[in-house]
């Protein structure tokens, strides 16, 4: 027996992560009398979908609850876990689509009462197979169900079921089983069949398993006829990267060695690593570690989907990586050579000039005594005592905002603190910043990019800087200003 139907769950307790439904259920079956006539099982592939209905099955017909559990062991139980029973009925929708189907399996039978149980149960899996017909042929059967038959539907895709069953139904929406979990559960498979492990290969498996619990029980009893699931050995029965293997293919990536990049992937390549896998393999990674690199890891996220979306339409896959990584490279390269950057600084520097041009108006139409003041006092400062020429921000902090982006050298945090974080006042060295949006604030915690602006902020103020970050909602923030 496969080790995923060895240690299917055969009561309500030993479904991982589904404690939401878990609880609802055990309490309708402390009163069976009143239960729900129609349940409607959905999201993820292999979330326990399919063993729930069976279990509410068992639960409604069981002679001997435990914990209000079936217990598996009675004469009820025994009749639905040997398929012995005409009143249990489990229909495939995907081979029982057309009316006639619905008709003869359920319409014309579902009138009868149960022979041997004390509730007969129509379980029907992938029902969003069924045809619009089917669907409306079935509706009037479960809209006033006799008390003593049961509806179970369990569905992938329940936008494909029609309102109309929805809306008749009890529906439980399953969830996909964390990481924490997912190796917890595994842990327990191991140790039950004495299999020796390590956790980073248990995480391996969870991470390809897409967090599907028969996926990675499917997996790990492939594995097991070698007996010790280790990273090597999950890494190559599997066909799937072990962790340091993405680390290396991403600092490759950031160094811009194209040559070396190339020669890495030909590796993966030849080594059988599936490649679509790895580049989910990467996505994920990527996700996991966002704030050790924003920028950079957002960018190859860019590059890793990019690599999905397009790696079916090539024979050979490694070709996918090539154009997409090297596409990557050549937008980089452009970025740095000299034409922009000599651009940027013609621009900035009309920048400048127009802020010299504008402001001395500026600053005299709504300051002239602190302008006289200044000027008195440059004139009473000897030339060699002069302060380094730095530029007063004081009226303009947007500006110097603007100004010190430009010099950062990071698209994304440039894109996103611009209009997303205000500088608001300055008292001494400490500028006051309010950020309005979730990511600007992740952006501005990150330890680098935070260091780099102070830098910036510093060397364009000619004196130390540091920031103090206030976050508030955008709907807040623009509530308060317009009330000021």
């Amino acid at each position: 027996m496969s080790l995923a139907n060895k240690y299917r769950p055969k009561t309500f307790d030993e479904m991982i992560w589904q404690e939401h439904i878990i609880d609802i259920l055990k309490a309708q079956m402390k009163s069976r009398d009143v239960v729900h006539h129609n349940y409607l099982l959905f999201w993820p592939r292999w979330t326990w979908k399919t063993t729930s209905a069976r279990l509410i099955a068992k639960a409604l017909n069981c002679l001997n609850l435990q914990d209000w559990n079936p217990c598996n062991h009675c004469a009820n139980c025994e009749l639905i876990n040997n398929w012995t029973s005409l009143d249990y009925v489990e229909i495939d929708a995907a081979s029982h689509t057309w009316v006639d189907n619905i008709r003869e399996e359920i319409i014309d039978k579902a009138s009868y009462p149960p022979t041997t149980l004390s509730k007969k149960i129509y379980v029907i899996d992938e029902v969003h197979m069924l045809s619009k017909w089917a669907f409306n042929a079935l509706l009037k059967t479960i809209e006033e169900p006799k008390g003593n038959v049961c509806f179970i539907f369990a569905t992938t895709e329940i936008h494909k079921v029609p309102d109309t069953i929805i809306s008749r139904c009890q529906v439980f929406n399953y969830k996909k089983v964390p990481d924490n979990a997912m190796v917890s559960h595994l842990e327990n498979i191991c140790k039950q069949e004495n299999l020796k492990y390590t956790e980073s290969a248990l995480k391996i498996i969870s991470n390809i398993s897409e967090w599907c619990v028969r996926d990675a029980v499917k997996y790990v009893d492939q594995v097991s006829i070698l007996w010790d699931l280790n990273e090597e050995n999950v890494a190559r029965f599997l066909w799937v990267a072990w962790e340091s293997l993405i680390k290396e293919t991403l600092q490759d990536i950031k160094t811009w060695d194209r040559e070396k990049i190339f020669s890495k992937l030909d590796n993966i390549w030849w080594q059988g690593i599936d490649l679509s896998q790895f580049a989910k393999q990467t996505i994920g990674y990527l996700d996991q570690h966002l704030l050790e690199d924003t920028d950079f890891y957002l960018r190859c996220s860019e590059i890793f989907w990019d690599i999905i979306s397009t790696i079916k339409r090539y024979p050979y896959p490694i070709v996918a990586y090539k154009i997409a990584i090297n596409k990557y490279l050549n937008g980089n390269n452009t970025e740095s050579t000299s034409k922009p950057v000599i651009e940027k600084k013609i621009i900035s520097e009309e920048k400048k000039n127009d802020w010299k041009k504008e402001e001395p108006q500026k600053i005299e139409e709504q300051k002239p005594e602190i302008k006289q003041d200044s000027e008195k006092k440059a004139e009473n400062t000897p030339q060699e005592n002069k302060p380094n020429d730095h530029k007063d921000y004081s009226w303009n902090f947007k500006e110097l905002w603007n100004n010190v982006l430009e010099k950062m050298n990071k698209p994304t945090a440039q894109t996103h603190l611009k209009d997303e974080a205000i500088i608001e006042k300055k008292e001494g060295n400490i500028l006051e910043i309010t950020v309005i949006t979730s990511l600007a604030k992740v952006l501005l915690n990150n330890e680098d990019n935070k260091k780099v602006l102070e830098k910036l902020l510093s060397d364009e103020l000619g004196e130390n800087i540091t920031m103090n970050i206030t976050f508030i909602k955008k709907e807040e923030y623009f509530a308060q200003k317009m009330w000021l």
